[in-house]
């Protein structure tokens, strides 16, 4: 009897010790946000997430989700956590998850939060500028068809300002 309930409690104590090690997803701070580039495209000037989740400049429509960023930490990083949902037929690798805006050598996208292969993308408000944690990467402003451009090492960096809105629903 004895030993039935030393093995019970090792099993409660290996549950509860794994439960502990699980990093936790995103924490959202308190204000979702549109972010409007200052000099952009006219009348087109805001972020907005596709269905592909590229970041693209469009109209300033501060209750529509695909435009909707919310500030946030995972495990003391600073992250862009997406407003918007996604569908299976465009991200179905997004569907269900917690979106975050992430740098992958290339472009800056929504990307799943629990991945750690990217670099996570923050808002710096001292400079109004949306740049990788950990890399020398800024958004520079958006090609022909809006869609970002990057710049690898911070020298032509989009300045932002931030409007605070109330989340709309996926």
């Amino acid at each position: 009897m004895k030993f039935t309930t030393g093995l019970a409690l090792l099993s409660a104590l290996a549950t509860s010790t794994a439960q502990i090690l699980v990093p936790p997803g995103p924490v959202k701070g308190p204000n979702t946000l549109v972010f409007k580039q200052i000099g952009g495209i006219p009348n087109n000037e805001c972020l907005t997430f596709t269905n592909s989740g590229e970041i693209v400049q469009a109209a300033c429509a501060w209750t529509h989700a695909d435009r909707q960023v919310t500030p946030g930490k995972i495990l003391g990083t600073d992250v862009l956590i997406v407003q918007r949902g996604f569908a299976a037929p465009f991200r179905g690798d997004l569907v269900g998850k917690t979106a975050c805006v992430a740098f992958n050598e290339t472009t800056f996208r929504a990307e799943d939060c629990s991945r750690n292969d990217l670099l996570f993308v923050r808002f710096d408000v001292g400079n109004g500028r949306i740049q990788a944690n950990g890399a020398p990467v800024c958004l520079s402003g958006y090609d022909s068809k809006a869609f970002v451009k990057i710049d690898v090492g911070l020298q032509r960096c989009s300045q932002f300002t931030i409007t605070a809105v109330a989340p709309t629903r996926p």
